[in-house]
């Protein structure tokens, strides 16, 4: 319906607007067209469509996208589209979406954002969205908490898995034992799945009880996060109770880091 005014107001722009060199051509008088009665009308006419369009189609976007399916969207640009409702701006994202089952897609999202929170929608910026369960590329800022904590950790661990993280130290890290973890070795074993390192790793593991352990271990990690793992530092960690030597190393993920987890 949007559209429809959209479509008809810019005709009458059009045409009120062509209709001068018109006249000029027939009758050579432009003049005659604009003062006729209906010249003006036709013109604003035009202009309160496009508009009426603009505030119409921003609140039944709003409206069709309240509820649905939980997704992260990850902010490649916003733009101000020039609209404002209310005295608040509407913007324009083009957006990279997640959400289980489903590999990343782009979508874009047109809303009202209020001023005192503009600074917050920036380039890199993770935003909580519910997606259309009938069209996946009609997506809405999730005002009512759709996305929870266990749906983003969800969403991780379903990223991490298809980055080669195996499944079972997906689940240790869900389920595990933390513990703090001395590593007392670190070898380097040349480059593993996307990009990563990969890195033999010789651990002393202190328990919850006090109680320790040693553990040699394979782990392929991000570049970005090999400062964190020297020989002499105490990392976290989480172990399998049913299976100590399985081990998930609990390190510092920086947003750059899952900006491109998320955008992958």
């Amino acid at each position: 319906m949007s559209r429809f005014f959209r479509v008809i107001g810019m005709l009458l722009i059009f045409g009120a607007g062509f209709s001068p060199f018109v006249a000029q051509w027939l009758w050579n008088d432009p003049f005659m067209v604009m003062q006729s009665w209906w010249f003006k009308p036709m013109i604003f006419s035009g202009i309160g469509l496009v508009v009426i369009s603009a505030i119409f189609g921003t609140s039944l976007g709003q409206r069709r996208i309240k509820s649905g399916l939980p997704a992260v969207g990850v902010i490649q640009s916003i733009q101000q589209t020039g609209t404002y409702i209310n005295e608040q701006p509407e913007v324009r994202m083009m957006l990279k979406v997640s959400r289980q089952g489903r590999d990343t897609y782009d979508a874009e999202l047109r809303t009202i954002v209020p001023l005192a929170s503009l600074s917050q929608f920036q380039p890199g910026a993770f935003i909580p969205l519910v997606v259309s369960e009938k069209d996946e590329r009609k997506v809405g800022l999730d005002q009512h908490g759709t996305v929870s904590q266990e749906h983003m950790q969800q969403l991780l661990n379903e990223k991490m898995m298809q980055q080669g993280i195996a499944p079972e130290m997906v689940d240790i890290a869900r389920n595990g034992e933390k513990a703090m973890a001395k590593i007392l070795d670190v070898t380097p074993l040349g480059s593993g799945n996307n990009g990563n390192i990969k890195l033999q790793l010789k651990l002393s593991i202190t328990k919850p009880s006090g109680e320790t352990f040693e553990v040699i271990t394979q782990k392929e990690v991000l570049p970005s996060t090999l400062s964190q793992i020297q020989q002499g530092y105490v990392i976290n960690v989480f172990y399998s109770k049913e299976d100590p030597s399985k081990v998930a190393l609990a390190l510092q993920v920086q947003e750059e880091q899952l900006n491109n987890l998320f955008s992958s």
